[in-house]
């Protein structure tokens, strides 16, 4: 089942979801799927063409990713923005409530947004995420004095030679790197939606190599614990059994959600979807058939 793409904007900056219709109909309550860091909407195809027997699916494509605009001359990209573009969807959309589910980075945006906005989450699930590692405050001023020269670098530069590559099979390669356990076969697929051809018939990645800066404000677990105590609604929290990316806190920080229960996914690294997308398919499908009760 192929997406529909469908273009809004939010504070004047182009954006971009993709909706899976639901086979059960137009009332079929919705699912909106919060990709991660320099990742994009359509890595969930498989998984939302799966779920979209009983959901209607909506993944958006964060600010400076996949199919959405880059933010224009003097901007950068702050995590409160993603939040803000995640309140106008639901606006946007039209929706009271849905039910919410976020990879890595989107799996904090969900964390934020389910403690502020509680009431228009349904469930949540997080997809082997739960916060990076706490950065201690005084390393502030270092990542400040980091992040102006980065961006400084930034502009200057250029594209990197390291984001120029020759075909869609290099694409796959570099995709390789962090999602090991995908098949060749699911790795060019994400090729194809995660770069874009140039006329002189090399590849880009999608998202904007602003990206790549280092972030100014280090991440604030005390201030982050706040959002997770504040989180009332039926919570699942996958992981990959060989992930490298869950923080040496997690069962701490997961202890705050009232509400929560645990799957260990097999084989799969940090980038469940990219790897075992039918058997992540299929534990959403039993969590949100369980929620929706």
């Amino acid at each position: 089942m192929e997406p529909t793409r469908h273009a809004w904007s939010n504070l004047g900056l182009a954006l971009s979801y993709h909706v899976w219709e639901s086979e059960a109909g137009p009332d079929a309550p919705t699912l909106i799927l919060l990709h991660g860091f320099l990742d994009h909407a359509r890595s969930f195809d498989p998984v939302a063409a799966a779920l979209a027997s009983r959901l209607r699916v909506i993944a958006p494509d964060h600010r400076g990713h996949g199919e959405s605009g880059h933010i224009g001359a003097g901007g950068y990209y702050h995590f409160p923005d993603y939040l803000l573009d995640l309140h106008a969807l639901f606006d946007h959309l039209e929706l009271e409530t849905a039910h919410l589910a976020g990879h890595s980075m989107g799996a904090s945006i969900a964390c934020y947004f389910a403690g502020a906005f509680g009431e228009r989450v349904r469930s949540l699930v997080l997809l082997d995420g739960i916060g990076p590692a706490h950065v201690p405050p005084e390393r502030s001023p270092a990542l400040v004095r980091r992040w102006v020269n980065d961006v400084r670098l930034s502009q200057t530069r250029g594209d990197a030679p390291s984001d120029v590559m020759d075909s869609l099979d290099e694409v796959a390669r570099r995709i390789a790197r962090t999602s090991p356990g995908a098949t060749p076969e699911r790795l060019l697929e994400l090729a194809k939606t995660a770069s874009v051809r140039y006329e002189d018939g090399s590849y880009r990645w999608r998202f904007d190599p602003l990206h790549r800066t280092t972030a100014p404000m280090p991440f604030d677990v005390t201030r982050f614990r706040t959002f997770l105590q504040a989180i009332r609604c039926p919570t699942l929290m996958i992981w990959g059994e060989r992930s490298p990316m869950r923080p040496p806190d997690a069962a701490e920080r997961a202890a705050l959600i009232g509400d929560l229960s645990e799957y260990l996914l097999p084989g799969a690294a940090h980038n469940l979807h990219h790897e075992r997308p039918d058997e992540l398919a299929a534990v959403l499908a039993g969590f949100f058939s369980e929620a929706a009760r």
